[in-house]
Parts: structure tokens; C-alpha cells; sequence
């Protein structure tokens, strides 16, 4: 329920450590999660400006970038989302979804997206399989007394390891 220490918690196993926070509610999407191809005008070498296409990450996307780099293999990183059930979390996640099946740690099943790839993974690895790596935690939030927000269907919640926090309003 409101208040009762869920951030605080979450902080708790944070503990210093890196990580990327949302806040999950009805207007967020999927391109504000896992990123995005915006128009951009540059500058070319003649002073004319271009219009490209250039891949904006989310916070997903950019902490999944950060986990797979070779030298941060061994570190633990968090991608925590407040209010997991204040947005259409299934829209949001879309295909990312078939990653958070886990074994040992590691997506049991991955994906293919060239820009994610690309972004994570570097240039001329964009066909490479996106799994979230075993050093990459995903923790979510939700107000049990607000569950009727966005329900979390089955399939959904089956994925995610439940903990009740208890109101301790004595305390």
C-alpha cells in the first residue's frame, strides 16, 4: 500500500550500485522504455543541414548497454519501475517481454531488434540475440490497492519473484 516502503526497500538492495529508475503511468510507452528512431537535422561538411534517423535508447535499452560491457561483468545493475501497474506494462514492454523468462540469470529466450543491438552490442553486431545478462536485475513496485489501474495478467506476473511488503504504521 501508499507508503508503506517499497522505494525504501528497493534502495536497500540497490545499495550504491548502478542503476536506471522509472515511473510507469498511462501515457508511457514503449518507445520511452526501450527507445526510439527520432528525426534529427545535421550539419553537413557544406553547411547544408540533413535530416537522419537516429536511434534515441530508453532507460532499458541504456542499462542493458551498460551491463554487457565487458568490463562491468562482474558489477550488479538495476532497472527499477515505481508503479510497474500505473502504465500498460505488457504495451510497454512489447517483445522485451519474452526476455524477463530467466535461467541462471541470464534471458532464457532472446530477441532480435537491429537498433537495440546496435546500440547494446556496438556497429556491425545488429543482428546479435538481445538477452538481459545474469548481472542485471529488474525490480518493479506496485500498490496492491491499486491493482485495478492496469491488471497484470498471469502470464505476466508468473515472470516476476512477489513480495509483499506490510504496512507498519506502529512503527
Amino acid at each position: 500500500v501508499p507508503g508503506s516502503g517499497k522505494s525504501h526497500t528497493i534502495d536497500q538492495i540497490i545499495n550504491g550500485e548502478s542503476y536506471e529508475r522509472v515511473v510507469f503511468h498511462p501515457d508511457y510507452t514503449y518507445s520511452d522504455f526501450v527507445g526510439q528512431i527520432m528525426p534529427k537535422l545535421e550539419e553537413t561538411e557544406n553547411g547544408e543541414e540533413k535530416l537522419t534517423y537516429k536511434f534515441i535508447p530508453g532507460p532499458f535499452t541504456k542499462i542493458m548497454k551498460e551491463a554487457n560491457k565487458a568490463d562491468n561483468k562482474g558489477k550488479m545493475f538495476y532497472l527499477v519501475i515505481e508503479e510497474i501497474n500505473r502504465g500498460n506494462a505488457p504495451a510497454i514492454f512489447g517483445e522485451v517481454f519474452q526476455l524477463l523468462d530467466r535461467e541462471n540469470g541470464e534471458s532464457e529466450y532472446g530477441i532480435n531488434n537491429f537498433d537495440i543491438a546496435k546500440y547494446i552490442y556496438g556497429v556491425g553486431k545488429e543482428e546479435e540475440e538481445i538477452k538481459i545478462p545474469s548481472n542485471l536485475t529488474i525490480l518493479a513496485t506496485m500498490n496492491t490497492a491499486d491493482q485495478n489501474v492496469f491488471t497484470l495478467d498471469t502470464a505476466f506476473k508468473r515472470r516476476w519473484t512477489l513480495r509483499s511488503i506490510k504496512n507498519d504504521i506502529a512503527g
